[in-house]
Order: C-alpha cells, then sequence, then structure tokens
C-alpha cells in the first residue's frame, strides 16, 4: 500500500472518487444477506460469504511515540449488511491472547475501526480527525467492561463479559471522547492464535456523531497487539480504505 494511502486522503462529494487519485484503497465489497447478520464470528457464513481482503497494516510515524516496527503487519476484512444493520469483521494473527479482568490493565489486544463522520467533503485527516472534521471510531478492547459499561462476551453463550466495545468520536489526537449514545456492538474470539472480531451497528440512525451508511464509506483500521506493549499511538495502521456499498 503506498504511503498517500496510509496517511492521507482528498475525496470530494463522491466518496468512490477517490480510486482514481489513488487517495484511499483497496475496496471492501460489503455483501448482501437477507435475514439476520451472524453475531458468531466462527459462523461459517464468515467463509463462505463475503469476500475477505487482506489489508497491510504500516507502522505509525505521524505524532510521538513513534511506532516504526508494529507486530500485526495484515489484518483480513470482510463486511456484510442487509436492509437495516451492517457486519464488519477484522481477523488478524496473534500468538497470544493479552485480556484482562482488570479495567486498568493498559497492555491488552485492541482494534479499532474509524469512519468520517460526513463524507460529502475532503476526507479528514487519518491522524484521528482534526478541527471541524470529525471521525466515528469503533475500538474493541479484551477487557471487561469498563466506564459502567458491561462488556460483550467472547462468545455468544458466555456468561463472562470481559471485552468492551466503545462507540467515540475525536477531531485529532489527544481528543478521543465517549458519545452518551451507544450504538456499537459486538464480539470477538482467540482462536487458533487468531482474533476475529466483529462489529455490529444499524445502517442508519439518529445520531448526528455516528457516520451514516448510506452509500459507500471511507474507514481507516488500527491493530494493537498487547503482549508487544502497543497502546495508544504504538499500533499498526491502514486507511483510508473504500467501503463499497
Amino acid at each position: 500500500m503506498a504511503v498517500a494511502a496510509l496517511f492521507i486522503a482528498s475525496c470530494g462529494a463522491h466518496v468512490e472518487d477517490c480510486l482514481q487519485d489513488e487517495s484511499c484503497g483497496p475496496v471492501i465489497q460489503v455483501a448482501n444477506r437477507d435475514g439476520n447478520l451472524p453475531t458468531d464470528p466462527y459462523d461459517p457464513f464468515w467463509d463462505g460469504g463475503p469476500l475477505p481482503v487482506e489489508v497491510e497494516l504500516g507502522p505509525q510515524m505521524i505524532t510521538n511515540p513513534k511506532w516504526p516496527n508494529p507486530s500485526t503487519r495484515n489484518v483480513v476484512v470482510r463486511t456484510v449488511k442487509n436492509s437495516s444493520s451492517i457486519a464488519i469483521m477484522l481477523e488478524w494473527d496473534d500468538l497470544t491472547r493479552d485480556s484482562n479482568f482488570d479495567h486498568s490493565a493498559l497492555y491488552v489486544d485492541r482494534a479499532a475501526v474509524m469512519f468520517p463522520v460526513t463524507s460529502d467533503k475532503e476526507a479528514p485527516s487519518i491522524t484521528m480527525g482534526e478541527s471541524g472534521k470529525p471521525v466515528n471510531i469503533w475500538q474493541w478492547k479484551a477487557i471487561g467492561g469498563e466506564r459502567g459499561q458491561p462488556g460483550v462476551r467472547d462468545n455468544p453463550n458466555s456468561q463472562i463479559p470481559y471485552q468492551t466495545i466503545e462507540d467515540l468520536n475525536a477531531e485529532g489526537f489527544s481528543t478521543l471522547t465517549d458519545q452518551s449514545q451507544q450504538d456499537v456492538q459486538g464480539v470477538a474470539v482467540w482462536k487458533n492464535n487468531k482474533w476475529r472480531l466483529i462489529f455490529n451497528r444499524s445502517l442508519t440512525n439518529g445520531n448526528a456523531n455516528d457516520v451514516q451508511f448510506q452509500d459507500s464509506v471511507l474507514m481507516a483500521t488500527a491493530v494493537w497487539n498487547g503482549s508487544n506493549k502497543e497502546l495508544n499511538g504504538q499500533k499498526g495502521i491502514a486507511g483510508w480504505l473504500l467501503l463499497k456499498l
């Protein structure tokens, strides 16, 4: 992936125009499905339905502390929607499961996807947005529910919540804030030295701080490996990708 595609994008009113100037990519085609979307990351649908796209993760060299050698170098992205909801699955290799029931734990496995809140103007900086150009971030942590959240379960049948998914906004580094209205759900499973993580949300809603999936949108992604002491800006990143509806 070109360096320019990792760090900057200049898409106009039509998001897909960014493919022409190579400021976004690759394309993640959103599959269509009738009925409910699968909530189990190992539902057979995921291996025979949406087209998997392998995305390269690069170093974070924009802000301190820079991170030239992230331990996670690739993530596979699959997406699907029905008439009302969208599901995004990330899959990546990880030899260790770094999670903790203690909400104060720092070095745990994490992953996130990020979208411009609006897509009718030049895309915000890949550095978590910029002033006047907010981004909507969905972040997963392999840690027990924090800030009063109940957390999500390691699998749909588990009674022990020890993961957290947060619906966030930012307008640049050090501006990350929780939304008062949490609209994103999900679950992750670590199996065979891999994480499979599903984010799930309605296609549209009435929350002005959320991305709305009416047409194709830009999406960035990041992965943190807790055993490599990755935190905050210390991560592997990719963006902007084109989530094609």
